[in-house]
């Protein structure tokens, strides 16, 4: 599915803002008013809208066929256990049943239903104008009706309606706050009430313009002023919403999110018309807009530290070198915070070793690298090639290089990667491949790998040992010039694009297009950092790691990231039954003459970037031995096989994690297809013996033919 990453400006107060990160969802809901999110056991969202229902997997949304309604604009959603309820904008109260709307009569409602809400020990409880309704399920009828106490019709009637740990609160519209259970109301002193929200011993009140009117909070029959929501936006809150510790407020505008008791102002969303929000299982928040479609914020600790766009990352001395997309080359603390520019990272990693800045752009060269050699001359790395000059000093070399005084020759090629080390031997690439360099003799010679050119892209040496990224994808291994090992990632089965190559504390980190890997050897499998996974169609440019913490360079500013083992299960996979077109009673048995054969399959993976691969092979009468695996779309939802030869047929799927090497259990189904009469062991047999039997006549009377023959 298609994802355009999307960063918002969330304020807070009058402290320091703070940056977040969420997308929009291609559901094919832009025209859409999301009304409703909920999640069933598969895991797919149940979403509602204006226009129905839909069912969303994260690649596809399928509509929920709902004809009985007299109204396709939903109001609700409510999940109770494994059974989903809804509420219609005509007052209908449904159940959603295998994909089919069912109609829930309730006579003994009479007034307007506001909302649905789960009660105590699975109860579903309707929450109207004048009273509380709590039904049981199974089977479906009244448990208890709850009359709202000092209700008047058309001046004192339920506009919300909370509980805590003291009890259940009603607000009335004649701006009361009634206790049910203690049969008392109390007037709110100085604002007018919308919205309530309970937790543990304390009710909170928000008014339609909170940052225009103060809020309450109601404790130990008490009222308490609250702070206006300073820095939030000057629109009406059209709903309420509690997950967890966090209270959302949802405008036209956009989107307050709250801690609960504090009045702080977490962040705010500005520019989308808000109307839904749902948080997953997997603690993913879901934001349904009007006429916007569907957004994701996903779930994690990182953090948003520079909003400035960086091509490129590099670490010395636990500070982050960093260069922007406009050139300029800065440090920065481990907050994300610039400390200083400074003009070139040998400034930085050599600053009492430079000889000259660089690199420097001469009349028609640029000159990479400049090394003082034992020797006491200087070597030259320039786009013209490798070269020696004698100079006495560094401002003597700076004269001749802009004289172009005489030079000798190493190499006249133009030089690509050249990178050092804590030896004599240096490793550099030009457009004729890879070449070590000993800095004392100046002698080179070329590196290639079963007479295969290497062209790197990037260039490591650690405890010894080189190791070279290359264009192709691969990672080599080298040692006393030589190729000691290779890994080939496209031919691994992982076919990840390695972009970048780092190695911090033994470790080896691989940056791809969709997120970073690390491994203590490059031979095992890879461990994944899982909420960059989860957050979708970033370009990930470069990174450095520090005190244990990620830092990633992409489009939209530097990201901050905790590496924490995280244990992550794969997407939920519903496989069908087999169908076809001469299919016996609705069984698993095909006739001899159906032509095609066809199982449906979902997956459901929510977050954008799908780092699996679907592989399946169908194994025919049990023998597995000559069957390899196959890859298909993940975003399919069937495979078909077409003119199978009779057998028992055995398919398999499962899900493959390229990254990490790991594979989901298997999905299984079964068919048979039957044997045409021709393929029949038993008519042959028959045959047999009829042909045998014939024949044995006719041998026998040919026999009695020629005595005949021989006597006459």
């Amino acid at each position: 599915m298609k994802l355009i990453p999307i960063f918002l400006l969330f304020t807070s107060f009058v402290f320091a803002q703070t940056k977040s990160y969420y997308y929009p969802v291609e559901a094919s809901l832009d025209d859409h008013h999301i009304t409703a999110i909920e999640q069933d056991a598969f895991g797919r969202l149940i979403i509602g809208t204006d226009k129905g229902m839909f069912s969303f997997n994260g690649f596809q949304s399928k509509a929920i066929p709902c004809p009985k309604l007299y109204s396709k604009d939903i109001l609700q959603l409510l999940r109770i256990k494994e059974r989903f309820f809804g509420l219609n904008k005509t007052g209908q109260l449904f159940e959603i049943k295998q994909n089919q709307v069912v109609l829930i009569p309730v006579k003994s409602v009479k007034s307007h239903i506001l909302r649905l809400e789960k009660g105590p020990h699975d109860l579903l409880r309707i929450i109207c104008s004048d009273a509380l309704y709590d039904f049981k399920l199974d089977p479906f009828s009244l448990e208890a009706k709850t009359s709202i106490p000092f209700y008047e019709k058309g001046k004192a009637e339920l506009i919300d309606y909370c509980e805590n740990e003291k009890g259940r609160f009603a607000l009335l519209s004649s701006n009361e706050l009634v206790d049910i259970d203690d049969q008392t109301s109390r007037t709110l002193p100085g604002m007018t009430g919308k919205w309530l929200m309970g937790q543990a011993n304390s009710v909170t009140i928000f008014p339609l313009r909170p940052n225009s009117n103060i809020s309450l909070q109601f404790v130990n029959k008490r009222f308490k002023n609250l702070n206006k929501l300073i820095g939030a936006f000057n629109h009406s809150v059209q709903k309420a919403v509690k997950i967890d510790d966090k209270i959302y407020l949802l405008s036209e505008t956009g989107m307050i999110v709250l801690k609960y008791g504090e009045m702080r102002v977490n962040s705010v969303i500005v520019g989308l018309h808000v109307t839904a929000v749902f948080q997953d299982q997997d603690k993913n928040v879901w934001i349904g807009t009007h006429s916007k479609g569907l957004y994701c914020m996903p779930a994690g600790t990182y953090k948003m530290l520079n909003s400035t766009e960086f091509n490129s990352l590099d670490l010395f001395n636990k500070e982050i070198i960093a260069g922007s997309s406009s050139g300029e080359l800065m440090i920065l603390n481990k907050f994300g915070k610039k400390v200083r520019s400074v003009s070139s990272l040998n400034d930085v990693k050599r600053p009492n070793q430079a000889v000259i800045q660089v690199p420097v752009l001469l009349e028609n060269e640029l000159v990479k690298e400049v090394i003082l050699l034992k020797s006491g001359n200087y070597l030259i790395v320039s786009s013209k090639g490798l070269f020696t000059i004698e100079a006495k000093s560094p401002k003597d070399l700076r004269e001749k290089l802009k004289k172009n005084a005489a030079r000798t020759i190493v190499l006249e090629s133009p030089v690509k990667e050249f990178t050092p080390s804590d030896t004599n031997e240096v490793l550099f690439s030009n457009l004729e491949g890879l070449f070590t360099l000993d800095l004392e003799t100046l002698e080179y010679k070329s590196i290639r790998y079963f007479n295969e050119t290497i062209d790197p892209s990037q260039i490591l040496f650690h405890d010894n040992k080189w190791y070279v990224l290359s264009s192709a994808n691969r990672i080599f291994t080298i040692k006393n010039g030589k190729v000691a090992h290779e890994i080939n990632f496209r031919e691994n089965g992982s076919n990840m694009q390695v972009s970048k190559f780092k190695i911090y504390n033994n470790r080896f980190y691989l940056l791809t297009d969709k997120t970073l890997y690390k491994t203590a050897d490059l031979n095992g499998n890879l461990e994944r950092l899982e909420e960059l996974s989860g957050m979708s169609d970033l370009f990930l440019r470069d990174f450095v790691v520090l005190e244990g913490k990620v830092y990633v360079a992409t489009q939209f500013g530097l990201f901050e990231f905790k590496w924490e083992k995280i244990e992550t299960n794969f997407p939920n996979f519903i496989l069908g039954k087999a169908a076809g077109n001469y299919q016996k009673d609705h069984s698993t048995t095909f006739g001899s003459d159906n032509t095609e054969v066809t199982i449906p399959y979902e997956l459901v993976e929510l977050m954008g970037n799908h780092p699996y691969q679907l592989q399946y092979r169908l194994i025919r009468n049990g023998d597995k031995d000559q069957i390899h695996w196959s890859n298909t779309s993940l975003g399919l939802t069937k495979l078909t096989f077409e003119h199978l030869s009779s057998g028992t047929y055995n398919l398999e799927l499962r899900l493959f994690d390229p990254g990490t090497g790991r594979f989901s259990r298997l999905s299984t189904t079964d068919f048979k297809i039957q044997a045409s009469w021709y393929e029949d062991t038993l008519v042959w047999f028959v045959a047999g013996i009829l042909v045998g039997f014939f024949g044995l006549l006719y041998l026998k009377r040919r026999k009695r033919l020629k005595k005949l023959e021989l006597k006459g």
